[in-house]
């Protein structure tokens, strides 16, 4: 825990730093200015990229890790606006490291660090379409660093809300685009909605203050910021993610393309193991609104550390009041009826127990599942899970006619379905005793 406050702690102090250097430089890097490194990943373990959910970390829970990104062509004006587009940043590679930390169950912070590995910076144009390039483009430069915070209201069946209130330090360089030249801040409203376990739909609406600067005949003020997202869990270690992003002036909506950046990006996220994903994507601005790309790709990678509890040794299966008790769950795979190897021990356990009281005539194998997804769905999957229990324990040895399988759906939960712990205790496989 420590070392996750010691990790956090830096960040931010990485970030005050950077802060007060950069201050520190020519007058001229610290003009109000457009930003248009517009890909700024979710601090956290969101479920995707830069659409925040309503999930926190649980105290003392943290994640680290970087995004690399790659945006070709993410700023071009008209010379008037509006009559010819001409690159003025043709293509950015940023390197975003990110991390967060549970401060409570429903509180945490992190930040963004971008370092800027390439500015293909090629200039403004003038009126009559003369180019004149201010300095060339950059290496090994930084973004405008970030802080976001999140407090969670609402972790209900199906519905999560929570606050992500935001603030950026002017650690970019200004004159090339890769900062706003002062702080920035607002806030976003993050919902999520999990109408089936394999779904999750996000949505973002927010405020972005900022100062009003014009350039070249475009305006860039305080921006009202918008975004969705959805994630699919296509298998256990293999998550689908899609999100659209936009933004435009609050002074007045949707007016101007150049103000309206409108994009969409797609990735794969793989679960390599329980504490690492890897996420690879890409996609494209549908507008030429400022910081909306031709094109983008990006690779991420993030570590999770997870709060454990530590768990006393499992007990031997037991007959207690006509039920065979275990202290472990029967693991399945996602969506599916097939037993999870991790599972294998339990279940020898409790053919061993079966194996040792013939005097049990019958045995009532009972699926149970959470209330995500329809009830008819529910009481297939449950079916289906009961049934490979009592196939394993035929394969071990015990008669079929000793064991009867049934599903019961989320009709008899044993806990509340609000919340994501009770989900969990409401899926489950219990062994019921029908005759000795």
């Amino acid at each position: 825990m420590k070392r996750a406050v010691g990790l956090f702690l830096l960040l931010v102090s990485l970030m005050v730093g950077l802060t007060i250097g950069y201050s520190q430089r020519a007058e001229a890097a610290l003009v109000s200015s457009f930003d248009v490194l517009n890909f700024k990943p979710a601090v956290d373990t969101t479920r995707f990229i830069t659409v925040y959910d309503a999930d926190t970390h649980k105290r003392g829970e943290w994640n680290v890790g970087f995004y690399i990104d790659w945006a070709h062509h993410p700023l071009e004006l008209g010379a008037p606006v509006g009559t010819r587009r001409v690159g003025v940043v043709d293509d950015t590679i940023v390197f975003n490291l990110i991390g967060s930390y549970g401060f409570t169950d429903w509180f945490e912070a992190g930040a963004r660090v971008p370092v800027v590995i390439w500015n293909n910076y090629q200039g403004l144009v003038d009126l009559v379409g003369n180019r004149s390039r201010v300095q060339p483009g950059d290496l090994f430069s930084m973004g405008d660093v970030g802080v976001d915070f999140k407090l969670r209201f609402l972790d209900s069946k199906y519905v999560g809300i929570a606050l992500v209130p935001f603030v950026t330090a002017p650690t970019g360089r200004s004159t090339t685009f890769m900062g706003a030249g002062t702080i920035t801040g607002g806030a976003k409203l993050a919902v999520d909605f999990d109408p089936h376990e394999r779904f999750r739909i996000g949505l973002n609406a927010g405020y972005l203050a900022k100062d009003d600067v014009t350039i070249r005949g475009a305006r860039i003020d305080d921006m009202l910021l918008l975004g969705a997202g959805l994630n699919v869990r296509v298998h256990d270690r293999i998550d689908l993610i899609a999100e659209g992003t936009a933004s435009t002036q609050v002074r007045d909506f949707f007016e101007r393309e150049v103000q309206t950046p409108v994009e969409a990006d797609g990735a794969v996220r793989i679960h390599a193991t329980k504490n690492l994903d890897v996420t690879a994507g890409g996609g494209a601005g549908f507008t030429v609104g400022v910081g909306a790309p031709d094109f983008r790709a990006f690779l991420g990678l993030n570590y999770t550390r997870h709060k454990e509890e530590e768990a006393p040794p499992p007990r031997q299966p037991e007959i207690k009041a006509k039920k065979i008790t275990i202290d472990q769950k029967i693991h399945f795979d996602f969506d599916k009826a097939t037993i999870k190897k991790e599972s294998y021990g339990i279940l020898d356990d409790v053919a061993n127990v079966l194996k040792a009281n013939p005097n049990i005539k019958r045995v009532r194998i009972e699926g149970h599942t959470d209330s995500i997804g329809t009830d008819a769905y529910n009481q297939k999957l449950s079916e289906r899970r009961a049934n490979s229990v009592r196939d394993f324990l035929v394969s071990k040895g015990i008669d079929a006619s000793r064991l009867e399988a049934v599903g019961y759906g989320e009709s008899r939960p044993i806990d509340d379905n609000k919340t994501a712990a009770g989900r969990a205790n409401n899926r489950r496989t219990e062994f019921n005793v029908i005759e000795q």
